[in-house]
């Protein structure tokens, strides 16, 4: 696996910061407290490990990033990939963002380095637990979704999967992101969706917030990173759910190189929302309940381990 420290002295920094590492006495249903100082600041997340974990066999990791906003406790209940891990048996983290937001790449807020944040987050597990190198997946909602772009981007070769939701890749990611390496990227976006369009351009209610790619502009920049050929092809999932008013469209590009895929799960009637999951509010939009997202995620990031 590719290293994730950069340089000899990031490396003893990093090490002298693992020394610093400190799990909460609080344990909570997503998992136990910790933190990690790094970038000289104290940072925390959740850390969930199954009891079905054996040190001998390393384990799946999925990072689970909440919207601004949030805290990782709210993700893990709202998305329920806890109980997911258990039966699964891989290891889930919820990382929180300063100020309850992530530096995604769009130019708006949220100066501070959560890129470098994940690199020592993803060292500090490799030391402590048997985490599989090839396994390790990213995935959020909103300003969530946006961060998992931007790692899949300054983290080259680190991730295996990407499963952004509710979240185009930022537009300002396009041009630096061209140095990265290819990763599989199912992508799940409301056509309804009243703060970050489907069809691209100004974040938020008023569109200051900076600005994303159209939901298919972002998947086909993967194809392309991930030399996938011909045209994708769309189809039709069924419609479980009538009441909900959503449909649900797969788009998916064939002959990705290495066994890598991309998708996207359009939401016809979607709003800014977790499939599945529960109902926040007309403000933001209907859920719909076609496609449970927790589940369609991990099946998906199992079937794509790193090559």
């Amino acid at each position: 696996m590719p290293r994730l420290l950069r340089s000899p002295l990031v490396a003893a920094a990093a090490l002298a910061c693992a020394a610093s590492v400190r799990a909460a006495a609080q344990a909570t249903a997503a998992g136990e407290r910790h933190t990690l100082w790094t970038g000289g600041e104290s940072r925390s997340y959740l850390r969930y490990v199954p009891a079905s974990y054996r040190a001998d066999r390393p384990a799946a990791l999925v990072l689970v990033f909440h919207g601004a906003g949030g805290r990782g406790r709210g993700i893990a209940e709202h998305t329920g990939f806890t109980a997911l891990a258990s039966r699964e048996g891989f290891v889930a983290v919820y990382p929180d963002g300063l100020d309850h937001r992530w530096n995604d790449g769009r130019g708006f807020g949220a100066p501070h380095d959560d890129v470098g944040f994940v690199r020592d987050l993803l060292d500090t597990l490799q030391r402590e637990l048997s985490v599989d190198p090839h396994r390790i997946y990213a995935t959020g909602i909103s300003n969530g979704a946006m961060f998992a772009y931007r790692l899949a981007c300054d983290l080259p070769g680190v991730l295996a999967a990407i499963a952004p939701v509710a979240g185009a890749m930022p537009t300002d990611l396009a041009a630096p992101c061209a140095h990265t390496e290819p990763v599989s990227v199912l992508a799940i976006q409301g056509t309804a969706d009243p703060l970050l369009p489907f069809a691209g351009g100004g974040v938020g209610v008023a569109g200051l917030r900076g600005r994303i790619l159209p939901a298919k502009e972002s998947i086909a920049y993967w194809a392309t990173v991930d030399g996938c050929a011909g045209s994708p092809e769309t189809t039709d999932e069924p419609d479980r759910a009538p009441a909900d008013r959503t449909r649900v469209r797969r788009t998916a590009y064939p002959g990705c190189r290495d066994g890598r895929s991309v998708e996207l799960y359009t939401i016809d009637g979607g709003g800014h929302t977790w499939p599945g999951g529960p109902a926040v509010g007309r403000s933001v939009g209907r859920v719909t309940r076609d496609i449970d997202a927790t589940s369609l995620i991990w099946a998906f990031f199992a079937r794509h381990p790193k090559p």
